[in-house]
């Protein structure tokens, strides 16, 4: 582009150049010289607010003939100034929300990390009332996407906010990604050059890392999926570090391929029963039908009984087929995974606990989109905003709740209180249907000093996890009903724990941004899991116990090794905190809740989503896969259970290391069915053994249901 397409007439090009002369000179303390010159060039005698609004085309005006010293000069101005970055942000702004339709949406999204950027900047330089009236003109346009971050920049005011600060130190020292077409960016950084924004041109530069791909803008994308997410890592980077192979396969004891085990079993005993069957069978026939050949009629005669029917009439009669009970239609997976050898050491169930469990697995039902589940509600009823988590066992015997208070309660649902068994004694047996009230022994575990944020039974049933705000995990036995063991470790909150499919470990989600990794006979973390950049809300075993998943604040979720504590997954695509996190009974599937109560499926061998489930209008709280996979199930805030088709398309892991498709292209799904419950946030869904459908929640009143 020549020089004469960018500057106006020598008159107003030499007044720009006056004028930084003359800042220049007041700077540095020339009152004399700077006085002389703003009469001979006939200046105002103060800079006024136009010049900082317009001040962006002054280095244009200067011309291309001007000295390289100029430039820089005035670009050492426009740093000194805050006015000067506000200017360029709002400039900016107004450009992006004016563009065309089919390319605001991806012009818009640098928007958040520019207006982040300028905030801090202008509070580490000390310019905190500029900085305020910055935040209250423009923090609305991020609300809805980014409003955690925006509660935590709004209280940044002095530089030293900033060194301690955690989300003013993750837009520091981590480049954000935004993934736009080339189209987009070639706008985006023409207009950036030809309004001279070096402001924004700066945060760009050091903060913003943009995934240039090919193509047009999708027509069907909407604001969350192109929210800006801070990972840590280049894309292309996260793509390479992505594409490391994993280990999905189900190792040889766990209860999955214990069941196909016993199911291939169960067919060739039943195919050798019909074998044996059909070969005697055959033998009775053929000695009729050589008794029929030799015999006499005296013979004949003989063998007709009373009614005058013979044996062989029964050639004669139609075969009528014997009718055989149906096979009850047994959960399993459908597409056996591999087996692979487990890197961790892993116990042995209880032997009762294990052959109970086999037992129910061969009762499960199965579902699909056509057999949809049953949901069995647990209500607890005046507990609102006292009822922080629940959990049940297995075989549904105990139900658990933490709450406010600090305590840990359990209900014993096989158990009779004393007044029910003198009523059962005096009324003798009681139909299984009749509304008799009874009330439900429960036993209270006193011991935290805090509320507390989980509950866990153990996959025996034996024992139970609470961890808690007192920065303590507890572990209780149901046997003994005492406290076994406290946890030490944490020195913040603990938000999520839960057990190994095999017992023996649990992991725990922190405030603190580590998840870490206990075994029961020591009180201190055997992993630590660090690289979050927010505060971990959730955590989840694999199958196979080689990996844990973590769901984070900063809107990604992770996969840990168990046997080096590495990281060797980063997902990346919610625009709110992730709220909890689920594997499928193959290993080969993630399914992730968020904040905002977006639902994505996530490929573990690729690392890329294949399916964004919409419907909860809250943040998702829970979520469970069916037995032999195929659904999902989802409870949030918004007062519904949801069940999710869960099919994915088959993968191949070496197509890893290729860009991911945008969000915008992953299949919709809606929920194949909503369950409303009666004014009951969902903190809790969990299939049974047997595929029964568990909800737990607390019922809130009228009044503050309106």
């Amino acid at each position: 582009m020549s020089a004469s397409t960018r500057t106006p007439d020598a008159e107003g090009a030499s007044e720009a150049l006056d004028r930084v002369v003359l800042r220049y000179l007041a700077k540095r303390g020339y009152k004399s010289a700077a006085g002389v010159l703003r009469a001979e060039a006939g200046l105002a005698q103060t800079v006024s607010e136009d010049d900082y609004k317009t001040g962006m085309s002054l280095a244009s005006a200067m011309g291309a003939d001007a000295a390289l010293s100029d430039h820089l000069l005035w670009r050492s101005e426009q740093e000194s100034d805050p006015r000067f970055a506000i200017a360029a942000y709002a400039k900016l702004r107004d450009w992006a929300h004016g563009s065309l339709e089919k390319y605001k949406g991806e012009l818009c999204r640098i928007l958040f990390p520019a207006f982040a950027h300028v905030l801090i900047d202008l509070v580490k330089r000390g310019f905190g009332e500029e900085a305020r009236e910055f935040y209250v003109e423009h923090h609305a346009d991020h609300m809805r996407l980014y409003g955690e971050d925006l509660a935590a920049l709004s209280a940044l005011s002095e530089p030293e906010h900033i060194e301690s600060d955690p989300i003013a130190r993750k837009f520091l020292e981590n480049k954000a990604s935004v993934r736009m077409t080339s189209y987009s960016f070639d706008l985006l950084v023409k207009f950036l050059h030809a309004n001279d924004l070096m402001a924004v041109l700066a945060v760009l530069n050091a903060h913003l890392c943009v995934d240039v791909v090919k193509g047009d803008p999708s027509p069907f994308e909407d604001d969350a999926d192109g929210a800006v997410v801070i990972t840590g890592r280049t894309p292309e980077a996260q793509r390479k570090f992505n594409s490391v192979k994993g280990r999905w396969g189900l190792v040889e004891s766990c209860l999955e391929i214990e069941r196909i085990r016993q199911h291939k079993k169960d067919t060739k005993e039943r195919e050798k029963e019909r074998a044996a069957k059909a070969r005697e069978e055959a033998k009775k026939s053929k000695k009729k039908k050589k008794k029929n050949d030799g015999g006499a009629e005296e013979a004949n005669e003989a063998e007709v009984d009373e009614d005058g029917e013979g044996e062989g009439d029964d050639e004669e009669m139609p075969d009528v087929p014997e009718k055989k009970e149906a096979e009850y239609p047994v959960a399993m997976l459908e597409n056996p995974p591999n087996t692979i050898r487990s890197k961790v050491p892993l116990p042995q169930l209880d032997y009762d606990a294990y052959e109970e469990a086999v037992e129910d697995l061969r009762w499960r039902v199965k579902l699909t989109k056509d057999t949809l589940p049953t949901v069995c509600f647990f209500t607890f009823t005046h507990a609102h905003g006292l009822l922080t988590c629940s959990d049940a066992t297995a075989d549904v015997k105990h139900v658990a709740g933490g709450f406010t208070d600090s305590v840990v309660r359990v209900w014993h649902l096989e158990e009779e209180d004393e007044d029910y068994k003198k009523y059962k004694k005096e009324k003798g047996p009681i139909d299984r249907d009749a509304k008799v009230a009874r009330s439900i022994p429960m036993t209270e575990f006193v011991g935290h000093s805090a509320p507390v944020h989980q509950v866990a039974f153990s996959p025996c049933g034996k024992f139970l996890l609470s961890a808690s705000r007192d920065c303590h995990v507890r572990v209780w036995s149901m046997e003994l009903k005492i406290c076994l063991c406290a946890y030490e470790g944490h020195l913040h909150p603990i938000w999520d724990v839960q057990w190994s499919p095999f017992g023996y470990y649990f992991a725990t989600a922190c405030h603190d941004r580590v998840a870490r990794v206990y075994a029961m006979d020591a009180p201190f973390p055997r992993r630590m899991f660090v690289g979050h950049l927010s505060n971990v809300d959730c955590i989840a075993w694999h199958p196979n116990v080689n990996y844990v998943a973590t769901g984070s604040a900063d809107r990604t979720l992770r996969l840990w090794e168990m046997s080096d504590g590495e990281c060797v997954r980063v997902f990346a695509g919610h625009a709110a905190g992730v709220r909890s996190i689920a594997f499928s009974p193959d290993g080969r599937t993630i399914a992730s809740g968020a904040d905002d109560g977006r639902v994505y499926l996530w490929d573990l061998a690729r690392a890329t989503c294949v399916a964004s489930l919409k419907g909860h209008v809250g943040p998702v709280y829970s979520m469970d896969f069916a037995g032999g996979g195929g659904l999902v199930v989802s409870g949030g805030a918004d007062d519904t259970v949801r069940v999710w088709d869960a099919s994915t398309p088959e993968t191949n892991e070496d197509d890893a290391t290729n860009a991911p498709p945008p969000l915008s292209a992953v299949a919709k799904r809606l929920p194949l069915k909503t369950f409303p419950t009666k004014n009951t946030p969902v903190f809790k869904v969990k299939f049974s053994r047997r595929n029964l459908c568990l909800a737990m929640g607390a019922r809130r009143s009228k009044t503050e249901s309106s």
